[in-house]
């Protein structure tokens, strides 16, 4: 009878740690914005599953990118993105299907990177792009200071768009981008950044829209803001009114599981003890 206990502890413990794992482990995710050889966006923050693609022990922006052509361009990595060894270290030779030498960029979490080999963490924001100028290389990465916002209809947003330079010691320097062409999902809106770069949105309708940004002076690089908006909260029915909506619930499956297993495991105890005390 012990013996049956033992085993019987032995798989409550094994099953619930199985269970835990399928609870946290997603995979390491990236979301992946990638501006084409036209200016365009043709991802925005896209949620990649990282893996270690060149089997160099650690994930890197080299490998997220790759997994993200993998996913998301027609023909997979194979057809839209290439890096080698060069004398500079690993560099991109192909993006978004795209070939044109030197000319790409990239970015992790608006802090600037050295090489497609830096590493990423799980949650980060990866942003490349291909130079549109490929003479002066005058492409100007910028940015908004939020990635995502969200908001009732009928509420208003608040951006800020900021450029990024860099000083005689190639220092960064973050500069406002003022009189700013706005775009809403592609198209463009009567909106213009102020002096210091800031925005105000508002909107009427529910949904999901992407804002980018162009300039008439300055050759940006797109950037992306997703915004996520909400219908306005109806009014709060009278007390005496029938409720008839069930409140939703979340995903417990798992959660259940483990409940069950551990039921099933009180009641393995349990028999065991009458059968003792009998």
């Amino acid at each position: 009878m012990k013996r049956i206990l033992s085993f019987t502890l032995t798989l409550v413990l094994v099953l619930g740690l199985f269970c835990g794992i399928a609870l946290a482990d997603d995979g390491t995710k990236v979301y992946v914005t990638i501006a084409d050889k036209d200016g365009k966006l043709v991802l925005v923050q896209e949620a990649i599953t990282v893996t270690d693609i060149d089997n160099d022990g650690k994930l890197t922006i080299n490998d997220a990118l790759y997994c993200a052509h993998e996913a998301k361009f027609e023909g997979g990595a194979a057809a839209g993105y290439l890096s080698e060894m060069t004398e500079y270290g690993l560099s991109l030779k192909k993006l978004w299907g795209t070939d044109n030498g030197s000319g790409y960029g990239y970015d992790v979490n608006n802090e600037g990177a050295m090489s497609l080999s830096d590493e990423v963490k799980n949650g980060a924001y990866v942003t490349a792009f291909i130079y549109t100028d490929t003479e002066t290389w005058s492409d100007t990465y910028c940015f908004f200071d939020k990635r995502t916002a969200s908001a009732k209809a009928g509420d208003e947003v608040a951006l800020t768009l900021s450029s990024v330079g860099y000083d005689a010691s190639y220092n960064r320097v973050i500069s406002p981008v003022g009189n700013a062409n706005i775009t809403l999902n592609g198209k463009a809106v009567d909106t213009k950044t102020d002096a210091d770069g800031k925005i105000t949105l508002k909107f009427t309708d529910a949904g999901t829209y992407v804002i980018s940004a162009s300039s008439d002076s300055v050759n940006l690089v797109p950037p992306a803001c997703v915004i996520t908006i909400e219908k306005a909260a109806e009014e709060v029915p009278p007390v005496d009114a029938p409720i008839t909506d069930a409140p939703a619930t979340g995903d417990t499956a798992a959660l259940a599981i483990l409940a069950l297993v551990a039921v099933g495991a009180l009641g393995v105890i349990i028999v065991v003890k009458r059968s003792r005390e009998a």
